[in-house]
């Protein structure tokens, strides 16, 4: 544990608040874009979502090996590892002259990235266990931050200046995030002798093992997944809910980002309340709460007759997704035996990439095959459904797990 860990802790904040600020820039338009880049009107929703469900694909698959070349060389490097590949790739994004070569990149993108599960096992790594709940809430404050400024900022820019634009962008904002933690974050780092033995890959299986068996870390993982899917399916359609909503504006790339600026507002209040209350006890109550605020939030979305009810039910949403990732978050921290916090938030980001695909490439089908609504219904039912299996949880956050024996 490092003396510096508030120090890091701030300068991991910034950096992360830039990079999410990036990301975010882009999120909204990609709908826009891929109509820029000649889709069929009837084929938008559903590449739209296949677009944002590939770059989850790619990211599931490759987040634990990340996670575990994080427990054998270090969570800065690996955290490094994110930003500069992300630059690179989102810049040539912006160079897409098809949607295939965008599709492809956005593999890509999946492949290298993973900023906020690299960030959060560093900070795990050097947070003392008792602040765990408070300090991921201040890092999900970055992330919400970040999430509430990118879309508008990048809304502007695609409507000022072009789509291309906005890749740009985030690629500068990339390069910056990944600088500061290269030349300011400090990390001593020792590897425990159990995860230098044997391979990567036959040290994997051992350390999943060990964190997953006998522990309610499955069923975290479980609620961290149906959860993301009933935010992420309604993804595709939000953009076009507005479309549909304001069909003469010229401002549909503002529109939507405002939309995402609002929730990541109250995400931002949200996040390091809840995880300072969770510390406290009582998480299970607090998570459920979360998930089923996070519901009306999207039936209110699902009947919402104007742009302005679409901004309310979003800042409602906005709470109880920043609740949500700041309890479950603070279980996974705590539940990581000692030494495998990275093995572990690499599970966490399977999890949350599993669900990137699978909610935007369902939510994409529901909006173009059944209606522009019913992905808001099926976001809805989703969190139901998963609040009601929080209350398998123990009332209180479980202490970390021991660690693994050496095999």
């Amino acid at each position: 544990m490092t003396k510096n860990w508030k120090r890091n802790l701030w300068i991991v904040w910034a950096a992360e608040f830039l990079a999410i600020m990036g990301f975010s820039s882009t999120a909204p338009i990609y709908t826009y874009f891929i109509q820029y880049l000649g889709v069929d009107d009837a084929l938008i929703a559903r590449w739209s979502g296949a677009v944002i469900a590939i770059s989850s694909i790619s990211m599931g698959v490759l987040g634990p090996v990340w996670g575990a070349l994080g427990d054998r060389h270090g969570r800065k490097v690996m955290v490094m590892r994110a930003m500069f590949g992300g630059a690179v790739i989102i810049g040539l994004q912006g160079l897409s002259q098809n949607v295939w070569q965008f599709a492809v990149l956005r593999l890509i993108q999946g492949a290298l990235t993973g900023t906020v599960t690299a960030a959060t096992a560093l900070v795990v790594s050097n947070t003392p266990r008792e602040h765990l709940g408070e300090t991921l809430g201040k890092l999900q404050l970055a992330v919400f931050l970040g999430q509430a400024i990118g879309p508008t900022t990048g809304g502007f820019v695609a409507d000022t200046l072009g789509y291309r634009a906005t890749f740009w962008v985030t690629s500068l904002y990339l390069l910056i995030a990944g600088s500061m933690i290269l030349f300011l974050v400090r990390e001593h780092f020792a590897p425990s002798p159990e995860a230098l033995q044997g391979t990567l890959f036959s040290r994997m299986r051992k350390d999943i093992g060990a964190i997953v068996a006998g522990s309610l870390l499955g069923l975290v993982l479980s609620l961290r997944f149906a959860l993301r899917v009933g935010l992420n399916v309604t993804a595709p359609t939000i953009p076009l809910i507005v479309q549909d909503l304001m069909p003469t504006s010229t401002l549909l790339g503002s529109a939507s980002g405002l939309l995402s600026t609002i929730s990541g507002i109250s995400s931002a209040v949200a996040a390091p309340l809840v995880g300072r209350w969770a510390d406290r006890g009582n998480s299970r109550m607090l998570l459920l709460e979360s998930a089923l605020l996070c519901a009306v939030a999207l039936f209110v979305q699902a009947v919402a007759p104007a742009y302005a009810l679409l901004v309310l039910a979003q800042f409602i949403l906005g709470l109880g997704v920043g609740g949500t990732i700041a309890v479950l978050s603070a279980y996974i921290g705590r539940m990581a035996p000692e030494g495998r916090a990275g093995t572990a938030f690499g599970l966490d980001a399977m999890a949350v990439a599993l669900a990137g695909a699978v909610g935007p490439s369902v939510g994409g089908w529901l909006s173009d095959t059944v209606s522009r609504r019913a992905p808001l219904w099926a976001g809805g039912v989703a969190m139901v459904l998963a609040g009601l299996a929080v209350l398998r949880l123990p009332k209180d956050s479980p202490q970390r797990a021991a660690p693994a024996e050496s095999t």
